[in-house]
């Protein structure tokens, strides 16, 4: 489903060759072929149109000049299928036509949307159904849909002929700009399994325990020692080398490690900070991101927005990306690149090695270096 962020500004632009609201669900499961062939043509229409980015059909919306479209919402009942879609329209078209249908929540009610890359055009049906006529080239100009002159035909295979293919380099590097390394060299630290809570005599004399103590202050400290003498990070820059723009450009990136490892992925900004002996409150999640991480998956996986690209242009992307492994070993990062323009998203991939010892802490090493880390606060 689409990003909250990219749905409110599709809210807010009104229809145009790239983007059709409808208040209500097509008819489609037990609809006629009349009935179905609405669904059929608003997608050949827009998958026709000129533009220079992703179409959109937004459900469950109803425009609202000069206002923001109105979220009507859909009923749970009648969702469609995106499998049986998509076999729908390839059985009815002449060449494959990609795109998306997907149905979620957006501001507490249920919208579905359906997606249509830019792609080679024209698009039209090898036979008559329903309402549409076989050959017709359906297309959408502004907000209205009609059939498109032979003059709009033969400039959408012009354009097809004039484009090359798509050309990008993502590059990896260190925070401070250098050439993502092979190897690495870390410290693994292995910590007492079972550490007591922290409690902190602010008053010596009559002995009152200070409220606002941080009884996980041991707890944090040991996460936070294993973590930044384990932390690899990686910064990544996206460079068009195109002769057009690249639109809706973006990341997928996931580390795959040894067997019998394990290797988590973090935003650079999520790293802790140095624990303190007093409660600091809860980190609060902020809106709104370009780049997150997925765990829910049997790999972590980081999405990354990085939008628009012109040629020439290089994006980097909006945060580094902090690797945390488990333990040394072989590691291979991957990248897939994926764009309007891009028909097959493109693989990147780094190997690199990670060395170094496990050092078991004691408990007396452990209470001294965190001794130590108070030592630094106050300095």
């Amino acid at each position: 489903m689409l990003t909250d962020a990219l749905l409110a500004e599709l809210q807010c632009r009104g229809e145009g060759s790239d983007l059709d609201y409808k208040a209500e669900r097509y008819p489609f499961a037990k609809a006629s072929d009349d009935e179905k062939s609405e669904i059929l043509k608003d997608i050949l229409a827009l998958a026709n149109a000129h533009r220079d980015s992703t179409g959109y059909i937004l459900i469950g919306l109803k425009e609202n000049p000069p206002h923001p479209a109105e979220v009507i919402g859909l009923p749970s009942e009648g969702a469609i299928d995106d499998s049986r879609l998509q076999e729908f329209v390839h059985a009815k078209l002449e060449s494959n036509l990609e795109f998306r249908y997907e149905e979620g929540l957006f501001k507490g009610q249920r919208i579905a949307v359906i997606s249509i890359p830019k792609q080679p055009r024209p698009f039209y049906l090898k036979r008559d159904y329903g309402k549409l006529d076989k050959d017709a080239v359906y297309i959408r100009r502004g907000s209205a849909t009609a059939i498109a002159s032979p003059r709009e035909i033969a400039m959408m295979g012009a354009a097809n002929v004039a484009r090359g293919a798509a050309r990008v380099l993502l590059s990896l590097q260190t925070t401070e700009n250098d050439p993502f390394p092979n190897n690495f060299q870390r410290e693994f630290l292995v910590f007492p399994e079972k550490l007591p809570d922290f409690a902190e005599v602010s008053n010596e004399m009559f002995g009152v325990p200070r409220l606002f103590s941080n009884k996980n202050y041991w707890r944090d400290g040991s996460y936070y020692h294993s973590i930044w003498r384990r932390v690899i990070h990686v910064r990544l820059l996206t460079s068009n080398k195109s002769e057009f723009s690249l639109g809706d450009l973006h990341l997928e990136v996931t580390c795959h490690c040894p067997e019998g490892a394990s290797v988590s992925v973090l935003r650079a900004d999520d790293m802790p900070e140095r624990p303190s002996t007093s409660y600091s409150g809860v980190r609060l999640e902020r809106t709104g991101r370009l780049m997150v991480v997925d765990q829910r998956g049997s790999a972590p996986v980081a999405q990354i927005t990085v939008g628009t690209i012109r040629p020439g242009q290089t994006v980097r992307a909006e945060e580094d990306l902090a690797l945390l492994p488990s333990g040394p070993g072989s590691f291979l990062l991957q990248a897939r690149i994926l764009a309007n323009e891009i028909p097959n998203p493109i693989l990147i991939e780094h190997q690199f090695d990670v060395s170094g010892p496990v050092t078991k802490v004691s408990a007396r090493d452990f209470f001294a270096l965190m001794d130590a880390c108070s030592d630094d606060d106050e300095e």
